[in-house]
Order: C-alpha cells, then sequence, then structure tokens
C-alpha cells in the first residue's frame, strides 16, 4: 500500500510539474517579442528603431503582454533626434500603443473617436494617450493631446496578431509645443475631411482591413500549419 500511494505521489507531482512547465511556457509565448527584431529587416525604419532603442522605449515595449508601435521612415524619424534629451524618451513612448491594435481592430470600433493609452501613461496620465479619429472616408488618424489629429495611418509594417503590430503614419505624434519640420505633402489637417487628407499613394484603411482579414483567413487555414 505504502509503494502504491507513493508512486501516485510521485505521479501526481510530476503532471503538476509539467501543468506548470507548460502554463509557464504559454505565457511567455504569448507575451514574448521583440519589437527591434521585428524592425531589424526594415530599413526605412532603422533612424525610428535605433530611437528605441537609445531611450529604452524597446525594452519596455517588449515587457508588455500586448502593443502597437506608431512608426515613422527614417527622413520623419531623424527630425526626433533634434529634440532635448528629457523630450525625446516621451516623445518616443507615446508612439507605443499599451494594447493590440490593426486595421481590422480599428475599423470595427463602434465609435469614430477614442483616447488610446500609450506607454507614457504609466508616468503621464494626462499626456501618456493618443486621439484617435476615423474620418467619413474611413481614413484613420492620430494625434496626441493638445495637438491637431494629423498623423495618418499608412499600412501595417509587421505584426503578430493579438500580441503586437507595428503600424506606419504620416508623422511624428508630438504633443503640442512639441514641433518638427515635416516634409512637404505629408502633414495631415488638423481637422479631418476626406478631400484634405495627403499621401494619395497609401490605401486606406477599410482596404488594408479587408486584405488583413483575408491574410488572416488563409493563415488560420488548415493548409498553413
Amino acid at each position: 500500500m505504502r509503494g502504491s500511494s507513493s508512486l501516485q505521489t510521485a505521479m501526481a507531482s510530476k503532471i503538476v510539474l509539467t501543468l506548470l512547465v507548460l502554463a509557464a511556457a504559454s505565457s511567455a509565448a504569448l507575451a514574448a517579442f521583440d519589437v527591434i527584431q521585428m524592425l531589424a529587416d526594415k530599413p526605412k525604419y532603422t533612424a525610428f528603431s535605433k530611437l528605441l532603442q537609445q531611450t529604452k522605449v524597446a525594452d519596455e515595449a517588449n515587457q508588455l503582454r500586448a502593443a502597437s508601435l506608431l512608426v515613422v521612415p527614417d527622413k520623419l524619424a531623424k527630425g526626433l533626434e533634434a529634440l532635448p534629451a528629457d523630450k525625446l524618451r516621451p516623445a518616443i513612448a507615446n508612439h507605443v500603443l499599451v494594447s493590440y491594435f490593426d486595421p481590422i481592430k480599428l475599423d470595427e470600433m463602434k465609435t469614430r473617436t477614442a483616447l488610446l493609452p500609450t506607454l507614457l501613461s504609466n508616468t503621464d496620465k494626462k499626456l501618456g494617450v493618443v486621439n484617435y479619429t476615423r474620418a467619413d472616408d474611413g481614413q484613420m488618424y492620430f494625434g496626441a493631446p493638445g495637438a491637431p489629429c494629423a498623423a495618418k495611418l499608412i499600412k501595417v509594417v509587421a505584426a503578430r496578431p493579438y500580441s503586437v503590430s507595428i503600424m506606419e503614419v504620416s508623422e511624428p505624434i508630438l504633443p503640442a509645443g512639441l514641433s518638427l519640420v515635416v516634409a512637404p505633402g505629408r502633414r495631415g489637417k488638423g481637422k479631418v475631411k476626406p478631400s484634405t487628407a495627403g499621401l494619395e499613394e497609401s490605401k486606406k484603411p477599410t482596404a488594408m482591413a479587408a486584405e488583413a482579414r483575408e491574410k488572416a483567413s488563409v493563415a488560420s487555414s488548415p493548409a498553413s500549419s
């Protein structure tokens, strides 16, 4: 009897240990991502990637369970480097949303405007949000508190659905008082109107959302596994 009881206890211990290991592995798999690695093969965003590393914002983003990065190409990101050191880190942190978003999720929001918390909200609740607006034509814009909602969503750069996404916007998202020189023809408008939306070469978010849905459907099919 003693031998049988000891055997059962040992088996139970092994089962519990196995479950704990699997749970830990699952949690790590869900949470683990590296935004710098995701940008490594995207030379268009090298400057912004360096700023993420320089300010340690990348390390903080990688610790989130879910995140969405709003990035700009090099010719716009280089302007951020001129910011004072005490302004640079908050500016970069405010480009990291602390929840997962993509064109599909944004398009499915019930309201056309929303306040989306950013990494900066950990230290500044007032400024640590991004204003989101969806225009009549379906185009999506972001803006910092006190500043025009003028950063246009251009495209998805990289994503791991429901975990992390990296999306390009048309200009840096900076609070009022922090202005940069933006390339001609790239700036949006303070009041969003379909007739004044720039970047004619970009796809509308509704089209991006439809394309993303199609890719998600293909990815979830048995043939893709």
